[in-house]
């Protein structure tokens, strides 16, 4: 018995796979990809084929725990990669920004007198 599905309508019935994604640069997701993705033949973020796609990290999926390589069009993977410097360079900026909390306390009681400075009540 011969089917006249393709094997895109028979894994786009499928429920989708919820994976743990690790991209090449950037922190750990999780997302639910189609077969295709995960088998690395489309994109993981569009979904698309019809580009020439790239290795974008790896996922691993929950039920078995197996890793996988997937793959990423350039403009996604591109993206992708601009939202992890756009991440980090805010994450730099809240760094430095960031106020130390003893010396903000000792900044806003003030420095006790010194010797030379006596105080008196009136």
């Amino acid at each position: 018995m011969t089917s006249d599905l393709t094997s895109h309508q028979l894994t786009a019935a499928r429920p989708p796979i919820p994976i743990d994604y690790h991209p090449i640069d950037g922190p750990a997701q999780q997302l639910l990809v189609s077969g295709e993705q995960l088998h690395a033949d489309a994109c993981l973020y569009c979904g698309t084929d019809q580009q020439q796609l790239h290795t974008a990290g790896h996922a691993y999926t929950h039920s078995g725990g197996l890793a996988w390589v997937v793959v990423a069009c350039a403009a996604h993977l591109a993206l992708g990669r601009a939202e992890v410097q756009a991440a980090q360079a805010a994450r730099e900026v809240n760094t430095a920004n960031a106020v130390d909390p003893v010396n903000a306390a000792a900044a806003d009681l003030g420095a006790p007198p010194g010797p030379d400075e006596v105080t008196t009540a009136r």
